[in-house]
């Protein structure tokens, strides 16, 4: 059984306080995660989490999204790469002081892309992990980019490439709100269900983010998912809070909480 795994950056950071890390949170759903390996010992875990208030804060301010242009943008970039990977760092931290056999492969040093789609990539670190019983991590991270010069890789965007090679059963997205909602930010409409069917009924009611994010925020991240629906047939995602404890140990166990993107 295949998992991807993102913690989103708004549940694991501070989102709108820059370069501010919720270390008891991370300690927590470690925790979680810990319990969720030896009740179910088939387990795989990939694990992404995202940038939060450390990269998003620096690459609005760069611009390094949309592309390298000067010598300014080059500096720029490599201040998102640090970024990114302090908040990684305080990520395997924490990890690691639970016991999870963690290792991140961080996409800077691995993808190449051209006009945002990945050009090269070597996986086998990330299949080898796995087969292996370690913890891989990805991350959003910066990567070089052949027309671009260089551009920024949400988590989303690294596992929609990933599942046609790993074909995992389930993504589980776990963030800082409940799910999708129609009326964000008053939060009142959950939606529990959305398919490729449905969503050109509700896009307009979905919300991009009150936070700093250079990916899209929830918008992105719905369009995102169903993109990887229509690739593979069995899969379902689930979009939810790990806010409150354990949910994301009863998500991992199968509980149906927030809301769910499938066929």
């Amino acid at each position: 059984m295949l998992i991807f795994l993102k913690l989103g950056g708004s549940l694991i950071t501070n989102k709108d306080i820059p370069f501010s890390a919720r270390k008891e949170t991370l300690k927590r759903l470690g925790s979680e995660i810990a319990r969720s390996i030896d009740m179910f010992p088939k387990l795989e875990l990939l694990i992404g989490h995202g940038s939060g208030s450390f990269g998003h804060s620096a690459a609005a301010q760069f611009g390094t999204r949309t592309g390298i242009r000067s010598v300014k943008d080059w500096l720029g970039f490599q201040k998102v790469w640090l970024a990114a990977h302090q908040l990684n760092q305080i990520v395997i931290n924490e990890f690691l002081d639970i016991g999870l056999p963690i290792i991140s492969l961080p996409v800077s040093a691995s993808l190449v892309s051209k006009n945002n789609k990945v050009h090269q990539w070597n996986i086998h670190p990330i299949i080898s992990s796995l087969e292996n019983h370690l913890l891989p991590i990805v991350f959003g991270d910066v990567v070089i980019d052949r027309e671009l010069g260089a551009t920024i890789f949400s988590t989303e965007e690294l596992f929609s490439y990933l599942v046609t090679f790993l074909h995992p059963n389930r993504i589980l997205l776990a963030g800082k709100e409940s799910g999708v909602y129609s009326d964000y930010p008053q939060n009142q409409d959950l939606i529990p269900l959305i398919t490729p069917d449905s969503y050109p009924s509700i896009s307009n009611k979905i919300s991009a983010s009150a936070s700093t994010d250079v990916t899209g925020g929830m918008a992105s991240k719905v369009r995102n998912m169903l993109n990887i629906i229509t690739l593979e047939e069995n899969l379902s995602i689930d979009i939810f809070s790990g806010e409150e404890e354990n949910n994301l140990y009863k998500v991992i166990s199968g509980d149906k909480i927030g809301t769910r993107l499938s066929r």
